[in-house]
């Protein structure tokens, strides 16, 4: 049996792979910069782009996703969330049995 902290497939089983393969991943220094060698082996077009180019994007990006997060969790702001807000309980964990965990 499978620990339920290991994912078994997608996206999260690659990235726990790299954990495994790359000491350096674990470091939070290096977080993004291995996330970035994730999305350039996923999408090989990205080797065209230069590496500190696509860090600083995945780095906008995680910042702008925690920006709308923050926002749309306000209730002054209830009205700039879209129809599927309130279905985020279910979409988790439809995404957790999605990747493998007893949920």
């Amino acid at each position: 049996m499978t620990h339920p902290a290991i994912p078994t497939r997608g996206l999260g089983k690659r990235v726990y792979e790299y954990l495994v393969s790359e000491p350096k991943f674990r470091e939070r220094k290096n977080k993004d910069r291995g996330l970035v060698n994730l999305l350039t082996e996923r999408y090989p077009a990205l080797k065209d782009v230069p590496k500190e180019h696509v860090v600083a994007a995945v780095q906008d990006y995680a910042s702008m996703d925690r920006a709308w997060r923050q926002i749309l969790s306000r209730e002054t702001n209830a009205h700039l969330r879209g129809k599927d807000y309130d279905d985020k309980d279910e979409l988790e964990l439809e995404a957790q049995r999605n990747l493998g965990y007893n949920v």
